[in-house]
């Protein structure tokens, strides 16, 4: 089905090539040639195999090459030789810029700096061609005609405004109007990956530019599951974009695109520690269809300039996953999201040449998610369950056994999350401060607001049992007790805050600047439906024991009935069970970009301080056997510094290296561990201290280029050669930074190394690639989850990729 929609999409596809090659010396290099309504003052050359990338902000008041900022620019040159393909392969090719695997496409966490989360809001937005995405659901999308990406480390707050607090991340895709003409890409490769790439960009007109552009790609799986004697994580993807371009008068230009994104396939390979291959009996997959438009208009006046765009995205997916990750049947999911987004901003930015610049704007948004999460206690849950039932009944001394009547319980719960929000911001900057040429400030003001909220509607349906009496010469019939229960309800809340940012900077030349800087982020709060496994259990447990201890003799039970009279324990209200507050931050920090050596050496380095309140963490409740909740875990901090260095000391050939580092632990982060004293007080667990888990401490990229011309005439035109080594760690993976048993648990730094080699011949292009060439074992996920039978707590993991081999023929054709 999926091979026939991609059939159809490339369909509108009917010439294929890429954008222009233009000969400079010796080096083949691409040239974006921008239309004329961008401002040569934002323009940003990477010195990276001589390839020229321009870029412009509708933002942001400071040139974008020495904005007063942690910044880094990916160009298509350099996304095609180290062979990033989406967003995960970003990960650690840019300093303390992290996204691990988590089995599927349903999850796409960015830590960046050591701020990050698995659940809950995003800690990183991403915005494509202006416009937002609201779930990390909808970041990991194939990479297709990207005309660059921007890194913005640190908080965006001002500018950016919710979940920026990490930073931000911008991705814009070629332009019809700057670049005609086709190309097409094949690729295929050992453990049944295929890749099938095509696009076309045309000018109907001088002023009117359309592009149309499609792909499909597959894989059979990576991991294979003991059970059924399959792969587990194959998969397929297949999208296309449509973009059209009109230039309508020298000072507007509207653009309208739409992206469509489909993927299916298996999904989460977790593990035993000690296996090597997945084992459960459960259905574990992901499917997702994801549709992003926008519409962006831009009018150049005298001065200033209005950037309007208006975004809608529409997200729904199905995922399934074993919880159990064993091949017994305890403990399954299937959980259904559809997801509307809808935003709209518009600036007012002053022209960025003159002395005083400056942008005020206003944003604003509507989302509603809805989830619909069946969860299943299965059979082999159902005999934990009665076992554990059994034991509490024999410690009461209860003449009475009760036996639930089903084998399986189900808990569907249907959940609707609205939220909307208003924000609006202004960023001034002053250049030639106190007439100091070169020396300037920036500051900006932001109030975001927002209203959240949820609906819900869950039910137990199985939870009846029976009452077997067991008292001495005097026989009962067994009793039948209805145990279900409904939960229902909604909630809202409301959120605003000010994010203020401040920034000096002081450029020695065109090609040198330091800067300090210092800014706030906001990552937003909200409702956690996951919580509601537990409080389901709870409530069907409650239901159980209210019913079948009503109407009992009185002395049945030693100490009274349970359930009755006073001294129960007070427990948190529901609403308080499901919401977790906003996550503040604020960031410091101090550095600066040097181009040295006639351009040939570039070094950018950074220092940051952030200090994270109300951190946002998520937990396995009850060791896995009850899902997932997010809660406020204090404060954090996060230090470190950042270092690029990129050196060029001939035309063919490149060297660079990108280092992170991050200090990220719990600075105040103490909770009720739920045991009690000799004296009955509350034992407080403090983490203080404690590393941030799943955040790496240090990142590195190393990598080298080389381009070897051969003579007019020859068979081929010229070999380019490209190196790199990835590595990742120390990163632990629970807040206790231990295990069950007390022992540390981390995962070491580890690297990966990736190459390949292409010959290219005129039009055409052969090259051979391999990632993680040396086969490198570590794990990219580790998590702990007991038992239900036993309360055994295990470790399962996912295991990093193997090594993989492929081929890639590039055939492009410009006009």
């Amino acid at each position: 089905m999926i091979k026939k929609m991609f059939l159809a999409l490339v369909a509108v596809v009917i010439n294929f090539s890429a954008f222009s090659e233009i000969k400079k010396g010796d080096v083949v290099i691409t040239e974006n040639i921008v239309s004329e309504d961008v401002n040569p003052q934002d323009t940003l050359k990477v010195y990276y195999l001589d390839e020229f990338v321009i870029t412009s902000s509708v933002k942001e008041t400071n040139n974008l090459k020495n904005m007063p900022n942690a910044v880094s620019v990916v160009t298509p040159q350099q996304l095609q030789d180290t062979q990033i393909e989406s967003l995960p392969d970003l990960s650690s090719y840019i300093p303390n810029f992290f996204i691990p695997t988590y089995g599927s496409k349903v999850s796409t966490p960015i830590y960046i700096r050591g701020i990050g989360a698995r659940l809950g809001s995003q800690t990183v937005s991403m915005y494509v061609d202006n416009v937002p995405s609201f779930n990390p659901s909808a970041f990991d999308f194939e990479f297709q005609d990207i005309q660059r990406i921007e890194v913005l480390r640190g908080a965006q707050g001002t500018l950016y405004g919710r979940n920026a607090i990490g930073g931000i991340i911008n991705l814009y895709t070629l332009s019809p109007l700057s670049y005609q003409g086709t190309r097409l890409k094949l690729s295929g490769g050992n453990y049944g990956q295929l890749s099938v790439m095509g696009s076309n960009y045309s000018k109907i007109s001088d002023n009117f530019g359309v592009s149309a552009a499609a792909y499909y790609k597959r894989n059979d799986g990576f991991f294979m599951n003991s059970y059924t004697n399959e792969k587990v994580d194959d998969s397929e993807n297949a999208g296309a974009r449509l973009k059209f371009e009109w230039q309508a008068t020298p000072n507007f230009k509207a653009l309208l695109f739409s992206n469509y994104d489909y993927v299916t396939g298996g999904a989460f390979p977790y593990m035993h520690i000690d296996s090597t291959a997945s084992n459960f009996n459960e259905p574990s997959s992901y499917d997702r269809h994801l549709v992003t438009n926008g519409l962006s208009l831009d009018w150049q006046r005298n001065g200033y300039s209005i950037h309007s765009t208006t975004g809608y995205q529409y997200l729904k997916d199905d995922m399934r996953m074993d919880q159990d990750y064993t091949s017994k049947s305890v403990f399954s999911i299937n959980q259904f999201q559809e997801q509307h987004s809808l935003s709209q901003e518009l600036t007012f930015k002053s022209a960025t040449t003159s002395r005083y610049s400056w942008v005020v704007g206003a944003f604003g948004f509507y989302d509603k998610r809805t989830i619909d999460t069946p969860v299943a206690i299965k059979e082999d849950g159902m005999v934990a369950m009665q076992g554990h039932l059994d034991v509490a009944m024999q410690r009461m001394g209860a003449p009475l056994r009760i036996v639930y009547a089903n084998d399986r319980i189900d808990l569907p719960g249907i959940y609707t999350k609205p939220s909307k929000g208003l924000a609006l911001f202004h960023q001034s900057t002053l250049n030639n401060l106190f007439d100091l040429k070169g020396l300037s400030a920036t500051i900006g003001m932001r109030f975001d607001y927002e209203h959240a909220g949820i609906d819900f509607s869950t039910e137990s349906d199985g939870g009846d049992v029976n009452l077997q009496f067991q008292i001495p010469n005097r026989p009962m019939p067994p009793r039948f007790v209805e145990g279900d229960t409904l939960i229902e309800g909604s909630f809202t809340r409301d959120f605003g805050q000010f994010l203020p940012k401040f920034a000096l900077k002081y450029e020695f030349s065109p090609t040198s600047v330091i800067y300090l800087s210092a800014s706030k982020g906001y990552k937003t709060g909200g409702y956690n439906e996951q919580v509601f496994s537990e409080v389901l259990q709870n409530a069907l447990s409650a239901s159980i024991m209210k019913n079948a201890m009503s109407g009992m003799p009185p002395g049945m039970f030693p100490g009274g009935n349970p359930g009755t009279g006073a001294g129960n324990a007070q427990v948190p209200s529901l609403e308080k069970m499901l919401s977790y507050d906003p996550e503040t931050s604020w960031t410091y920090e101090l550095g600066g970009r040097y181009e040295l050596l006639n351009n040939k050496l570039s070094l950018t380095y950074a220092l940051f301080y952030s200090r994270v309140n109300d951190i946002q963490i998520i937990k396995l409740t009850r060791q896995g056997t009850s899902g997932r909740t997010v809660e406020n875990a204090g404060k954090s901090e996060s230090k470190g510094f950042e270092l690029s260095l990129k050196y060029s000391p001939l035309r063919n050939l490149s060297f660079y290296g990108d280092y992170g580092f991050a200090d990220a632990r719990f600075s105040n982060y103490e909770f009720d561990s739920g045991e009690k004293d000799n004296n009955g007080n509350p034992v407080m667990t403090n983490y203080n201290g404690n590393y941030i888990p799943f955040a790496p401490q240090h990142t590195l990229s190393l990598g080298t280029g080389y381009v070897h011309n051969f003579r007019y005439g020859s068979f081929i035109e010229r070999v380019v050669a490209n190196v790199q080594f990835s590595g990742v760690g120390k990163i632990y993976w629970t807040e206790s930074n231990t295990d069950d048993s007390g022992s540390e648990l981390y995962q070491p730094f580890y690297g990966t190394v990736n190459g390949s080699v292409s010959a290219e011949k005129g039009a055409f292009a052969l090259e051979l690639w391999g990632k993680n060439l040396f086969n490198t074992k570590y794990h990219s996920f580790l998590f702990e989850a007991s038992d239900m039978s036993t309360g055994v707590v295990n470790k399962f993991v996912q295991n990093g990729y193997p090594t993989r081999l492929g081929a890639t023929i590039r055939y492009t054709f410009d006009r």
